[in-house]
Parts: structure tokens; C-alpha cells; sequence
């Protein structure tokens, strides 16, 4: 009995030392969190753009619609939306109104003929129409591009009908409204990038022409004209776009990537996660200045050669361990 009690008593020491081993384990194991995986980059000094940004779409200072100069049918119209036309070139016939008048009724005579000598005097009573009818012939006012096409062949039309709609594609420019706080900074000749989104063409580059001094009081901006080198034919009056304005070079800032700078909508404030150490990121508020398509300018929050991350930041709470990739 007493060596049966000796082995049960050592074998049930035996189980709680392997139970009290597993949930010591399980404790440390608890203890050991996942670490974020992220991607870094330093903030360094570097030069950048004074931009100025602005929102606007492309106008045209040449645009007129082609209007029907007499009353009548509209016999021909011989282009169609996205041609380009000549100066003069005819864009459509119209046939009087009395001559259309004069045709319908030697028509309507034939197809009521019954005998023989009716026809015939129904037949000559439509070439007779026919020949004396007079048209007019509706040429291009200058060289450019069909954007809009009213009407279709055989509608009656009065005068001064809207036919069609041209625009001369030289003349096309852009509008800009930039905030009235920027105005004493905006200069004729200053360069300019227009970006359009939502199109696959190039951003288009140009300066700036003119500035309406005029302010628009609901807007508090200012309309600025700019002449871009080139302009795709694709890019049709009244596209929308994103200007950005070159009104000077500010140096010696603090820049971090543009992924690094995240944005809180409700708060109107802009952040970074800073890792401290090596190993911790901070969720730290920052003051932005200037940006371009891959940098942010930060007047204040972090300095140069702080560590900033670029991937991966982006949720984690204030104060995570992570994890620095390599690559």
C-alpha cells in the first residue's frame, strides 16, 4: 500500500510540475506580440517648388455656332461630330422654303395624277421645281473641329437655326480659379503643369497668360488664364483639370515621402508614424507646407533625420512595436 501511495503521489507531482511548465509557457507566449511589418524612410533638408494649386477646365476664345441663313429644308449636312473643317468649306445645304414649298406641291400633284396627261403635267411641274429651286450652301466661318451637331437632314428649319457648333482648337486655353490669398504671388509667364484626371494624356505644360483681377465673391478666388505648348484634340472644351502654378523655390526644408503623410478628414490634421528606437512608431501630428506628386514639405512635428514610416503605418496605434523591413 505504501509503495502503490508513493508511486500515485509522484506520479501526480509529476503531472502538476508538466502543467504548471505548460502554463508558464503559455504565459510567455501570451506575452509576445506581433510585431507590424513596415517600410521607412528619413526626413531630409532638400529644395522644392513653390506650387501653387488650382482647379479650372479648357475654354476656347474661338467657338460659334453655325446657324441656317435662310428658311427652308435642310437638304445635306455633311459633317458630323469630332471632323475637322477648312475655312469656307460648305457644312450643309438648306433648300428654300419656297422652292421646298414648290417641290412638295409638283409631288404631291404627280402622285395624284390619274390619266396619262395629268402624270405628265405632274412630271414637268417637278422638274420645273426642281430646277429653278434655290439653296443655300452653309460654309465653315474658319479652320476648326465639329463639336456638336443639332440637327439631321431633312428637318425643316428656320432662319438662324442652329446647324452645328465649331470651335478653333488654337485658341483652346485653360482657366484656373486660385484661392485670392495667392494673387500678389501669380505673375504672367510663370510656368504651369495641367494635369487632367480620369484621361490618359501626359501632363500638359505652359505659363501663365492672364489674370482677371476681377475676384468672384462666393469663390474668393481669382480666374487665371494660361496658354498651354500643346493640347491633346481629345481634350474637349469644358474637361476639368488640376493646375499646378510655379510662383517660386523654397530651400532648405524638412521633406518626407508623400506616402508617409496621412490625412484625418474629421480633424483637418495631418500625421506620420515616427519610429523611435527602432522598433516603436509614434504616432505623431505634423504641420505640412508645400507638396508635389511624391514629397510632403514639413514646417513642424519632425526633423531632419528622424525616421518616418512609408508602408505599413497607416491604422496602427500610437506606440506599436514593429518590425523595420529590410527592403
Amino acid at each position: 500500500m505504501k509503495r502503490n501511495g508513493f508511486f500515485f503521489f509522484s506520479f501526480f507531482s509529476a503531472v502538476l510540475m508538466l502543467y504548471g511548465c505548460a502554463t508558464k509557457n503559455d504565459d510567455r507566449d501570451a506575452d509576445v506580440k506581433p510585431r507590424a511589418l513596415v517600410k521607412v524612410a528619413p526626413a531630409y533638408l532638400g529644395n522644392m517648388d513653390n506650387m501653387v494649386s488650382a482647379t479650372g477646365s479648357f475654354e476656347v476664345l474661338r467657338d460659334e455656332k453655325i446657324k441656317s441663313t435662310i428658311a427652308g429644308k435642310l437638304e445635306k449636312v455633311f459633317v458630323l461630330e469630332g471632323d475637322f473643317v477648312k475655312k469656307g468649306q460648305v457644312i450643309a445645304t438648306v433648300v428654300s422654303q419656297e422652292s421646298y414649298a414648290a417641290i412638295e406641291g409638283a409631288t404631291q400633284l404627280l402622285n395624284q395624277a390619274t390619266t396619262g396627261a395629268e402624270k405628265k403635267q405632274g412630271q414637268e411641274a417637278l422638274h420645273l421645281a426642281e430646277t429653278t429651286a434655290t439653296s443655300a450652301k452653309i460654309p465653315a466661318p474658319f479652320s476648326g473641329a465639329i463639336i456638336h451637331r443639332f440637327v439631321a437632314e431633312g428637318e425643316l428649319v428656320s432662319q438662324g437655326t442652329d446647324l452645328v457648333e465649331i470651335i478653333d482648337p488654337s485658341t483652346e486655353y485653360f482657366v484656373a480659379n486660385v484661392p485670392i490669398n495667392y494673387v500678389s504671388s501669380i505673375m504672367p509667364g510663370q510656368s504651369v503643369v495641367v494635369k487632367i484626371p480620369g484621361m490618359s494624356v501626359p501632363p500638359l505644360r505652359g505659363n501663365v497668360q492672364a489674370i482677371n483681377s476681377a475676384t468672384d465673391p462666393n469663390s474668393q478666388s481669382i480666374e487665371v488664364r494660361m496658354k498651354l505648348n500643346s493640347i491633346p484634340s481629345k481634350v474637349a472644351a469644358g474637361t476639368f483639370g488640376n493646375a499646378q502654378i510655379k510662383i517660386g523655390e523654397d530651400r532648405s526644408v524638412v521633406l518626407v515621402p508623400r506616402e508617409a503623410v496621412y490625412h484625418n478628414d474629421e480633424l483637418n490634421q495631418y500625421f506620420v508614424w515616427r519610429i523611435q528606437g527602432d522598433s516603436i512608431a509614434l504616432l505623431t501630428s505634423v504641420q505640412v507646407g508645400l507638396s508635389d506628386s511624391l514629397r510632403f514639405e514639413i514646417v513642424s512635428g519632425i526633423k531632419p533625420g528622424d525616421v518616418v514610416t512609408t508602408v505599413g503605418g497607416y491604422g496602427l496605434p500610437d506606440s506599436t512595436d514593429v518590425t523595420v523591413s529590410a527592403n
